[in-house]
Order: C-alpha cells, then structure tokens, then sequence
C-alpha cells in the first residue's frame, strides 16, 4: 500500500485503507464466566436437542387428551413430577400425572391441563378437570428449540450475557474467542500535566490519554497508558520503542503543521510506513495511519474532541476488525433530524447528537458545541450526526446517517 503523502483523503477511503490492514488476532479459549464482552472465534453448535426431552411448559397435570372428551372429569393421580425428576410409569386412561413446568412428560400423555383448570377431588387422590385441551396443549416436544448439531452461535458475534447463558445450555465452557488486543496511549504535548496536578499558566491536563485508554478499553482492547511525552525526537522515539511492541499503538496530539509536531518525523525515523496524514473529517483533519510489523499507529490530534472522533469512526473500527468482530465500521442508523446544522463543505462532519424514539421514528437532536475542545457537549452524545462533506446544510426534517456511541 503506497502512502497518500500529504493527500487528504475521504473517511471512507481512510476507513478501507485501515480494515485492509487489520489482521485478525489469534484465537485463545477462555472460561466460559469470562466471556462476556470477548468476540466468538468459532461456530457453536448445540450439543443436543433443546429440551433434551418432552416437556411440561405449565404447572398442572398431564394427561391424556382423548380423555377430556366430556368435561368435567375426574382422573386418578398416580404421581407427581417435578422439574429434575423422570416419570417413573406411563399413564393409562383416566390418570393423570400432577406435574411442575420443565419437567419431562409421562409415556402416555400428550398434553397438560394448566392447574387453575382443575379442582382436586377426595383429598387430592383425584382430579376434576374442568376444560378440555387438545393434544399438545402446554408439552414443549424434544428438540423444539434446538437440533441437535443445530448452529447457535457464528464467528464474530460479541458475547453478550445471553449468548453466555446460551453457551452455557449446551455446555461450551471452554470458549474459543479472539484475543484481546493489546493498545499502547501515549499524549504528546510539553503544555500537558497530569490530571491529578493543577496546570501552570499555558498548562493544561491531559485528557486524551484517560478518555483513549477508556474507548480502548470499550472496544474490547486491553489499553497501556504511557503517560505524557514532551515534544522532543528523543523523548518520542523511546515511547515508540516500547509502544510498537503493542498490537495497536495511539499518539494523541503532535500531529499537526507546527514546528513541535514532531510525531510524524519520531515515526519515520522508527521506520513506520505511513498511510496516510490527513483525512477530510471535521473534526480531526490531521490524523496519521500506519503499521510497523504487526502493529498499528494511530497518530491523532491533539483537541479532545477530535482525537475521540478519529477513535470512534476509524481507531474503533480496527480493534474491532482485528477481533474478528461482524461490520468492524461501527453500528449507523438513519434519524430523522431534529434541528437544522450546517457547515463549511468539502469534509464529512460527525456533530454530537442525542437520539430519540417518537411516533414511530428514530430522530436525533443536534447538540450545540463550540468546537473541538469542547467536551462537554461531546460528553451529552449518544451518536454522531453525520454531514456529509458536499453538504452544507441540511434542513430540520431530512433523514440523516448518525455512528451510534457504543
């Protein structure tokens, strides 16, 4: 892949350029209580018929429906089951079998009666059945949720609690997910301090690196925070050193035309082959893309905001690619807007938003915003309103695509 030089390409054009470079990591198999939140690896498939057995779906009785012609009726109870128990006879005409839900059903019987249709009779020795059912009626038959060999889960799909209880019902406790992947972070800027010391006068604290390493973390990836580096080549190149072991490095800040941007320069002398060095996105147009061997460099801007909007639309996107993870671009949806926005044509704009549901609809509200500092109000979005960069207005009413925060 040729570098773009000093080119300032579309998102979109950045955003295949990344995938294309963004391998999948290795596959590891972890406990089955920790894989919540990791991405699958394999295909899952049931290791039995789901239930494994057929089954009573409400308390009752279970009975034998030809036997419920006449109504009402009253049948011998010849056991009970509960849940975890087999029945230990099979039933013959005019008995029925008291029985509790998930419980397996008695040879004999094809349905059961809900047991707020019935009444007991001579203390409970018998049964009155007050409404007939037909055959069937609340039995759950073997097999009925799944097959056997039955696909339940694919490659690339986010554990989410419900999957984990899913692996758990067919007995996957030794999961085959995609490795973490490992993200170095790095802030660049002699005016940083941390956030824990008030700054001096031209000082300010270093938000990017706590706000980066919280997105990592939120994509699936393990983050190092490196601390601040001071804008000299020496300082960089011993940051870069340590940060390309990682599988993903970030450098926030140092990216831009001043004569103490030194990022760009600190990476070619470490020998990272550049991408690209600018993409036309507002905000974030200074945004640097390039590999050296397995790892990936993000150099993104200094300003808050824009450094988390280069993350959420391309940093994102190849964490999520290298986790093996199904559309890595990010989840879009379509909302009508709310307010009108406007802007300077000629780069693709992702204004905070605040989504809604009304009357049918999905709509998103334009939250106001001095600028690509202003974290207060990226801090209020739920997604990203997208401009797209030949528009420079766009009325109240029209529909518009918006990158959902995760």
């Amino acid at each position: 892949m040729k570098e773009t030089s000093g080119r300032m390409i579309p998102v979109e054009e950045a955003l295949a350029m990344i995938l294309r470079e963004a391998v999948l990591l290795p596959t590891e198999r972890i406990p089955l209580r920790e894989a919540a939140g990791r991405v699958l690896a394999e295909t899952i498939a049931s290791d039995d018929d789901q239930p494994p057995f057929r089954k009573a779906m409400m308390d009752g009785y279970a009975v034998r429906s030809a036997d419920l012609e006449r109504i009402p009726v009253e049948l011998k109870v010849v056991e009970e089951v509960p849940a975890g128990r087999v029945p230990t006879r099979c039933l013959a005409a005019g008995e029925a079998v008291r029985i509790m839900t998930g419980a397996p059903m008695p040879e004999g019987a094809d349905a059961v009666q809900m047991v707020e249709r019935t009444e007991p009779a001579e203390d409970g020795r018998k049964v009155r059945i007050l409404e007939g059912v037909r055959p069937g009626a609340n039995v759950a038959p073997r097999g009925h949720d799944l097959k056997k060999g039955d696909i339940i889960l694919a490659p690339g799909r986010r554990l989410s609690p419900s999957c984990v209880g899913l692996l758990a019902s067919v007995g996957c406790c030794d999961v085959p997910v995609r490795r973490l992947p490992r993200v170095a972070i790095a802030a660049t800027g002699d005016e940083l301090v941390e956030a824990d010391r008030a700054p001096r006068p031209g000082q300010i604290r270093n938000s990017n690196g706590p706000a980066l390493a919280a997105l990592a973390r939120r994509s699936g990836a393990l983050p190092s925070e490196m601390g601040i580096v001071g804008d000299d080549l020496s300082a960089l190149d011993r940051t870069l050193e340590e940060g390309l072991k990682s599988d993903l490095l970030i450098l926030s800040g140092g990216v831009s035309m001043g004569i103490h941007d030194r990022v760009e320069e600190a990476l070619e002398r470490r020998g990272v082959e550049i991408f690209f060095r600018q993409v036309a996105i507002r905000p974030g147009k200074p945004a640097v893309f390039g590999r050296k061997g397995d790892c990936l460099v993000f150099g993104l801007p200094g300003n808050p905001v824009s450094s988390q909007v280069i993350f959420e639309v391309l940093t994102a996107a190849a964490l999520r690619k290298m986790q093996g993870v199904h559309s890595p671009e990010g989840k879009h949806l379509e909302a009508v807007l709310e307010e009108p926005v406007a802007q300077r044509p000629g780069r693709t704009g992702y204004l905070p938003g605040s989504l809604s549901f009304r009357e049918g609809t999905v709509r998103i509200r334009p939250i106001p915003t001095t600028g690509s500092a202003d974290l207060l109000a990226h801090s209020r979005a739920d997604a990203l309103l997208i401009v797209p960069a030949d528009r420079g207005e766009i009325p109240a009413g029209d529909r518009v695509r918006a990158l959902v925060l995760e």
